[in-house]
């Protein structure tokens, strides 16, 4: 039996200046069975929400509509177990609207935004109200919260569930409390629009899992409305793909995922491990246990050295925020805060992740100035922030996004709430209007300029809230989860235009649940528990130490735990963090077959050339910037050849002796580097895939008028292509320096290789 039944179903929202929407919803045919775990998937603002409001009656009964042809807004018929919800029908000469309205209680709607649904004082209250609109006995409704409760892990709130006020919760218990309260009315139908975008990671799964068994317990059809691909993979019985208002595509998980095509034409968020190629083939695998399997065949081998566990990561110079021994309590006695202390320096893009109410964003309002009732030791910026003077000032250093964007989202149009923070730092009309248009532009709202936020998605909100601060250009920026209820394309944009900020010098501190994100783009994190600091160091030995994820309800990223499983196997000898990474390696292995010498008589002869070269087109640097090891020989002698005394290295994660590529690549903080009005040469001595100098490039560019880049050799398909270098080497050659031979002769005994050990013995003395 079908327990919906979508017919042809249209719907445009109506408007209240006389122009006319396009249709949210465009001939949406569907039909869900009963008991069934269906999925809903798409990019943002493709109509998700809206088929779900659709389905559950809120439209169009709750829109008090006033027309003369119903057809004007809608069409079509939408039917819960045969009971008609919404219809158009033709009843005295005109079209009109029909149907039963609000399916509540057959049909319970959890929203993206929990907020929006709490209409009690307390805990218990909320979860009580529609029980006893039921019309259940007492002990029954007390009996189906503990139930419910139990079911989202927040039994512990029981004993004070009268005195707690739903504002007191953290954003994720607010969604487990929305979800509760319709657990325990025990709906026909229960709609789960992203009902889990601002849970930890461990608890998403175990909320959807609890959800699971009540389906089964209670023969419930749920629809769940959700981007995370894992949770689809495991869960939904079929997945429906929306894109501008139409239903795209129905199937499987395995056949939605598996289709490269679809999921890159209609920006679908997909499985991790469908962006992990292996060799030449372009098979795509959606489990961890598919690709090991045929992993194994490959017989790969990972020819680089072990390398040992960071410590820690080095401490740039420059001091941005110190905090020591903070405490903080709520005026309600909640000890949120217990004697945190960390350092953050400038240029950092740090990950602050922890389960839900570990004290994330209670942290991040006292660094911003919004907390300033706390013991202990907080300055920004130089600035002690126990001075309500120094928090008054934090807003023009510090820029934060809240998680909720309608709690800092005041202004009647999106382009007033982008200029308002600007008009405050009395910027130039002209200036605003540059700076306004450039970054709506960015965050993809540019057509959204002229409209009422209160009228934008949930997605677009959260776009609205960091471009209104991102158009401040703070030099500290803290987001609270950046990307939740965005799009693959959308939450990559973000990302990026974080990241840009980044590489111009800003400090970015991420509060965030995604794994993913911090796997790319964080190489510190500092992990949060009951309102301590249990971690804060290098991220990769973060996802290394599984004991520390557990305790702090964290699941590692698909590619970390696929390439811990090919650790296991012998494969890899040090865990991979993206599917970039394993993609390099991948596409490295096995690759190389011919072994090159390069001796110092050849290094000094291109030195030589290239020297004159770059003399006789930019003239004498100012300073010569080297990546450490690599390039320190080759940028000694380009700098007798040069005449330059000033000569720095710079450290980086690199490509090892083999050209396999490390895990990596992470820039340390260069020090001051005088230009005496030159210019400053970057070297290194061999270009692979391109990416380290790259990494180091972008960290020198903002600190250096002019960047020169030098390399003795330049690897054929590098992606990064040098100023000057002096020859090009094939992809499939392992170039071995005279100063290299002992330890790559190490490395080949380690790994039995047996060519490359012939190789060395014939063409080193």
């Amino acid at each position: 039996m079908d327990a919906i039944n979508v017919n042809k179903f249209y719907w445009r929202y109506p408007t209240f200046t006389g122009s006319v929407n396009e249709f949210a919803l465009k001939g949406i045919s569907l039909q869900i069975k009963e008991n069934e775990f269906f999925g809903i998937t798409g990019p943002s603002g493709s109509g998700k929400t809206t088929l779900c409001f659709a389905i559950s009656g809120l439209i169009p009964h709750q829109m008090h509509l006033s027309y003369e042809d119903a057809k004007q807004f809608m069409d079509g018929s939408i039917k819960v177990f045969s009971d008609t919800v919404s219809a158009v029908v033709r009843k005295s000469g005109k079209n009109i609207i029909i149907g039963r309205g609000t399916m509540a209680p057959t049909v319970g709607i959890v929203m993206q935004d929990p907020e929006s649904q709490f209409l009690t004082m307390s805990v218990k209250q909320e979860l009580s109200l529609g029980l006893q609109f039921m019309g259940l006995p007492p002990g029954e409704i007390d009996a189906r919260i503990k139930e419910a409760l139990r079911r989202v892990g927040m039994y512990d709130l029981y004993a004070d569930s009268e005195r707690i006020h739903p504002a007191e919760l953290s954003g994720g218990q607010k969604q487990r409390l929305i979800i509760a309260s319709f657990i325990a009315m025990r709906p026909k139908v229960l709609i789960l629009d992203e009902p889990t975008s601002d849970l930890d990671p461990a608890g998403k799964m175990e909320v959807i899992d609890a959800i699971e068994r009540i389906k089964e317990e209670h023969k419930l059809t749920v629809i769940l409305v959700e981007h995370n691909p894992e949770i689809m993979q495991r869960f939904a019985d079929r997945i429906a793909v929306m894109d501008k208002g139409c239903i795209v595509a129905v199937g499987t998980p395995e056949n939605i995922y598996s289709d490269k095509q679809l999921v890159e034409k209609h920006n679908i968020y997909a499985p991790e491990l469908t962006d992990v190629k292996m060799g030449k083939g372009t098979r795509t695998y959606l489990t961890i246990e598919s690709f090991v399997a045929h992993a194994r065949l490959l017989k790969i081998k990972d020819e680089r050295a072990i390398q040992p566990a960071i410590e820690a990561i080095e401490e740039p110079s420059k001091e941005l925020i110190s905090v020591k021994d903070l405490d903080f309590s709520y005026g309600d006695g909640t000890h949120a805060l217990d004697s945190i202390s960390f350092k953050i320096a400038k240029g950092e893009f740090v990950a602050l992740v922890g389960q839900n109410g570990s004290g994330k964003s209670t942290l991040s309002k006292v660094i911003s100035g919004i907390e300033g009732s706390f013991k202990g030791d907080v300055s920004v910026m130089g600035m002690d922030l126990h001075a309500a003077k120094n928090r008054a000032l934090m807003p023009f250093k510090v820029g934060y996004i809240f998680q909720n964007p309608d709690h800092q989202i005041f202004n009647r149009s999106v382009y007033s709430e982008v200029s308002y923070g600007l008009k405050n730092m009395a910027m130039p009309a002209e200036e605003i209007n540059i700076r306004v248009n450039k970054v709506l532009k960015n965050v993809g709202l540019e057509s959204k300029a002229s409209e009422d936020p209160l009228f934008l998605g949930k997605g677009q909100k959260r776009r609205l809230a960091v471009a209104s601060v991102l158009a401040m250009e703070p030099e500290i920026l803290i987001v609270d989860e950046p990307t939740t209820g965005q799009d693959y394309t959308m939450a990559k944009e973000i990302m990026e235009l974080l990241k840009g900020m980044n590489d111009a010098g800003k400090t970015i501190f991420v509060i965030t649940h995604d794994m993913r994100l911090v796997a790319e783009y964080c190489k510190r994190s500092i992990v949060m528990n009951a309102g301590h600091i249990i971690y804060d160091g290098s991220t990769v030995n973060l996802f290394e130490n599984d004991a520390l994820l557990s305790k702090a309800s964290l699941v590692a990223p698909q590619s970390v735990k696929l390439s811990k499983e090919l650790k296991r196997i012998g494969m890899l000898n040090n865990i991979l963090l993206t599917a970039s990474d394993l993609n390099d390696f991948f596409s490295f292995s096995g690759l190389k077959t011919k072994y090159k010498r390069m001796d110092f008589g050849a290094m000094r002869m291109h030195a030589k050339s290239i020297a004159s070269a770059i003399r006789s087109k930019h003239g004498v640097p100012g300073a010569i910037v080297y990546v450490q090891r690599g390039g320190m020989v080759f940028g000694r002698l380009l700098s007798d050849y040069l005449g330059v005394s000033k000569v720095y290295g710079i450290k980086a994660s690199y490509y090892n002796e083999y050209g396999l590529p490390s895990k990596g690549v992470y820039v340390s903080s260069p020090r001051e580097i005088p230009e005496n009005n030159g210019y400053v040469l970057l070297v290194d001595d061999i270009i692979d895939t391109g990416k380290t100098m790259a990494a180091v490039s972008s960290r020198l560019s903002p600190i250096s008028r002019k960047l020169v880049t030098v390399a003795l050799l330049c690897k054929e398909g590098s992606s990064f292509r040098p100023d000057f270098y002096g020859a090009m080497a094939g992809k499939d050659s392992w170039i071995i320096f005279d100063y290299e031979k002992e330890e790559a002769y190490r490395g080949f005994q380690h790994d039995n290789n047996h060519a490359g050990m012939k190789f060395i013995k014939e063409n080193f003395r």
